[in-house]
Order: C-alpha cells, then structure tokens, then sequence
C-alpha cells in the first residue's frame, strides 16, 4: 500500500467515528477535522482547517493554549497528553460545553502532531446534575424527618432554658415591683443568668437549624472532631435518660477532612441513634467514636461501636438496602442514605460484629490537601 492509499483509509476510518477527531501540529494549528467534529461543533471542515484549535475553547484555555503548547515543547512535561480529562468546549454558535477529551502524541514526516479524540458529555453531565439534585434532596428529607422523630425530645430539650430564663426574670420582676431600695448587684447577676439561659436555647435551636437546612453540598476542609462533637449533641437529644456511656478518641491533630459538614454529621447522627437504640436493653451501654488516619494517609477511618444486640451475618449483608431494616417504625433508608452520602464523598462505609457483643460501623473519608 503506497502512502496515498494509507491517507485514504485513515480518512476514511476517521470519517466512521462516533468520536470527534482533531488533529493539529506543533503549533496548534488544525490539519484534520473529521465528520463527528462538524456534529460537536457545528463548523464545516473549510471553517477550521489551518486555523488555531483555540478556537473551539472558550476562556481561560482560549488564551492560555499557545502557552501549553510551548511549555510542552520547552520541557516536554505532559499535563494532558496521553490522559483523558473532562474538560469545555465552544461551538460555533458560542454555546460552551462539557467534552471528554484524550491527547495523542505521534510524529509525521518527522514532524510532531497530536490526535485530540472528542466526546460531547453534555447529556451525561445534565443526567448527573438532575442526579446530585434528588441525591440532596434525598438527604435533606432523611434530616427533616430524623428531627421529626426527636421531636418531643428537641421540646424538652428548649423546655429547660426558656423555663429557668422565665424565672430568672420573675424575679427581676418582683424584686423591681418591692421598690424601695434595689441591690443592683443581685439583679445584675440575675440577668445575667437569665441571658445566659437564652443564649443556650439559641444556641440549641441554631444546631437544629444547621442540621435540618438543605444549605450548600459544597465540600470543604472540616475539623471531624467539631462535627462528631456536634452529632453527638444532635442525636442525644433523644437518648439523654438512657445512661449510655460515651467515650470519644478524635484527636484534633488528625488532619482536616474535605467533606460537606452537615452531610457527614447527617451519617454520624445516624449511626449513633442505631447504635443507642441497639443498647436499649443491654446492660453495659458504651458507646465508642473513634478515628484515625488510614494506611494510605489519604482518609480518615470512623468507627462507631456500640455493646448492643449486634448483628447477624446475614444482617450484614444487607444492611445498607433501603426498606431492609428490621425496626417497627421507619423505612430502613437511614444506612441506605449514609451509603450515598460517604460514597459521595468517595469513602466507604462497612459493619462487623463487635465481640462479644455489639456493633462496629466503619467509614473513611478522603483528608484534605495540605498547603
């Protein structure tokens, strides 16, 4: 086969893709702009041959890709050629648009050229987006709902210091109702405690809130030691007379972990209400919280054990389907959504026995990047 027929049976596999194919030289110029690419882009091969691929990009890479390109060539470091990476696109019309692409390298008549191989992801990206949505919304219901169930026990909770800041200021009252000389000293440190009360029942109330709000998914750098100190406070709310014993070992030097706050509280809380409601009629109840960087220093490992009535081998397998759980009242989804939740946040979650008697529920989440 002589070169002329090798470039019209390379054209003509080209012109078969599914896939976009751009093919350009060293300076970004655009030597070849298969069918597919006329599909993706809406240009005609005439609009975009011998012109600057840059034109397909929208900012900052339109300005920024005359800059790789000499990079590559000064020190021939790879920051995308030979991987695939999700990156945007710019249509003919101006639209920009999400497109996997993947780079590669070769050498024509001993000059190099590089092979961009394009796939319009838009609809696999909207289908995510309207996914990540239900998910969060999923999740926001799980949190309306575990704050209906601990509802008596929030009233009761808010009932403590809104009753002794009342008394606190009866008080006042009837002291500023006597007359006569007052003892400013007194009334002052009354008020003080009543302020005090008030900021409790605050403080108890924004807990709740920051809970049950749908807020923001973003992810950032968080103490894990901040949110167990805090689902701990959340998910006694209902189990304060059941004298469980809690020991916590999160050490505050372990490092920041990249998660959204509320969710990972959201799978704490939850956790620790199965395991309070598994000790109820245990005679030892303690409850343990610990944590610990994984092997790979990359993840925080959580534990959460308890000296309940355990689990089945059997329970364990299916633990984390929805509508599988064993109890009288709920759907069983709660281990389900703590499932999404770590595996949104690209940990896992698993159980083991706890010997001799108990459960063990463990789940990592990735630390964040140290500056």
């Amino acid at each position: 086969m002589d070169k002329r027929e090798a470039e019209i049976e390379l054209n003509a596999v080209l012109d078969t893709l599914v896939d976009g194919v751009v093919i350009i030289n060293a300076i970004g110029t655009m030597r070849m702009f298969n069918p597919a690419c006329v599909t993706i882009f809406g240009y005609e091969p005439e609009e975009v041959i011998g012109e600057n691929v840059k034109m397909l990009m929208p900012e900052p890479f339109h300005g920024e890709h005359d800059g790789y390109l000499k990079s590559y060539s000064d020190t021939a470091e790879k920051k995308i050629i030979g991987i695939g990476r999700e990156v945007q696109g710019r249509r003919k019309d101006g639209s920009v648009f999400p497109m996997d692409l993947a780079v590669g390298e070769t050498l024509l008549n001993g000059e190099p050229i590089f092979v961009g191989i394009i796939r319009d992801i838009t609809k696999r990206v909207e289908g995510q987006n309207k996914y990540d949505q239900l998910q969060e919304e999923h999740f926001h219901l799980s949190r309306v709902s575990a704050m209906n169930e601990m509802g008596s026990a929030i009233a009761h909770e808010l009932n403590q210091p809104m009753a002794a800041s009342i008394n606190y200021l009866e008080t006042i009252k009837l002291l500023l109702s006597r007359g006569g000389e007052l003892d400013t000293g007194k009334l002052l440190e009354i008020t003080s405690r009543a302020i005090e009360q008030t900021h409790r029942a605050s403080e108890i109330i924004a807990r709740m809130r920051g809970f049950i709000e749908r807020g923001d998914v973003e992810k950032e750098p968080t103490s894990l030691k901040e949110i167990a100190e805090t689902a701990i406070r959340l998910a006694f709310l209902s189990f304060n007379s059941q004298n469980i014993q809690i020991d916590m070992d999160v050490s505050e030097d372990l490092p920041l972990v990249f998660v959204n706050n509320i969710q990972i509280q959201q799978v704490l809380v939850n956790l620790i209400k199965n395991a309070c409601e598994a000790m109820f009629d245990s005679q030892v109840k303690r409850l343990n919280i610990l944590a610990a960087l994984t092997t790979d220093k990359q993840h925080v490992e959580v534990q959460v054990r308890d000296t309940g009535h355990g689990l089945s081998e059997a329970d364990i397998e299916t633990l984390f389907v929805p509508f599988s759980s064993g109890k009288v009242d709920g759907m069983g989804v709660g281990l389900s959504i703590s499932q999404s939740i770590v595996a949104h946040h690209d940990g896992q979650i698993w159980a083991r026995q706890n010997k001799p008697n108990g459960s063990v529920f463990h789940f990592t989440l990735p630390i964040a990047e140290r500056d």
